[in-house]
């Protein structure tokens, strides 16, 4: 845990910086330009933002962190009366994500809420030493989103939970394959927005996984029956 604790000491030792610097850009509506924030889109305007993220595998599975940072592509689109569809690219090269769902957002002063659904299908490819490693599938995402903000600042707790529609695992000519609905564990995050300059905003994320399977990791995971408890630090730059 001690790269999380880095990052976080950082963005906090930073953060009196970035509210100084957006003091001297024009005022804007956070939650406007936000991208966890729920919020009412622009009708029919996309946002996106880019950014990556870092996971802290159980001890079970390997001794230390996932070193490597996932690139994180989040889109959204606005839809009429409150609606919007929103996606996702996550990649790692051996192990990859996309998911794309939608929301319905409702907002009441400094508050808002959204509920939301995402279907997500991963896949990861890895030959080592002459075998074929392939992982393939297909997740449910039923999520909820709750925020507050301020004018230059906004916070938001998301929880959602993960259900495997379908997998398959393939190590050489052995093929292991599911098609039942396999409740798979549950997810909690909470995020900060700061605006930095002009409509421009930062995103520092904190998500803990209660989960049996974890896909970016599908070449490691255990084979036990049991939960397993692994955070992420997120970075992302709204673009």
């Amino acid at each position: 845990m001690n790269l999380f604790y880095r990052f976080l000491l950082i963005g906090l030792l930073g953060l009196p910086g970035l509210l100084n610097a957006q003091e001297k850009s024009p005022p804007i509506d956070i939650g406007k330009e936000s991208m966890y924030f729920p919020h009412y889109y622009q009708k029919y305007k996309l946002q996106y933002g880019l950014g990556f993220y870092f996971a802290h595998l159980p001890l079970d599975w390997v001794e230390t962190a996932l070193q490597a940072p996932l690139i994180d592509l989040q889109l959204s689109f606005g839809l009429p009366a409150g609606f919007s569809l929103a996606g996702s690219l996550n990649t790692l090269v051996v192990s990859n994500q996309v998911t794309l769902g939608a929301r319905w957002n409702f907002i009441h002063r400094n508050f808002s809420f959204n509920l939301g659904y995402d279907l997500g299908y991963s896949l990861g490819i890895m030959n080592i030493a002459g075998f074929k490693n392939t992982g393939m599938v297909l997740t449910h995402y039923p999520n909820l989103s709750v925020g507050f903000k301020t004018r230059t600042l906004a916070f938001t707790l998301k929880g959602e939970a993960l259900i495997i529609a379908w997998g398959q695992m393939k190590t050489g000519e052995d093929l292991m394959s599911s098609t039942a609905n396999i409740f798979d564990g549950v997810s909690c995050a909470i995020y900060m927005e700061q605006r930095i300059f002009r409509k421009k905003v930062l995103v520092i994320g904190l998500k803990e996984n209660y989960v049996k399977y974890y896909w970016p990791a599908w070449m490691v995971f255990s084979t036990f029956d049991r939960f397993y408890y692994i955070p992420e630090l997120h970075l992302l730059w709204v673009l």
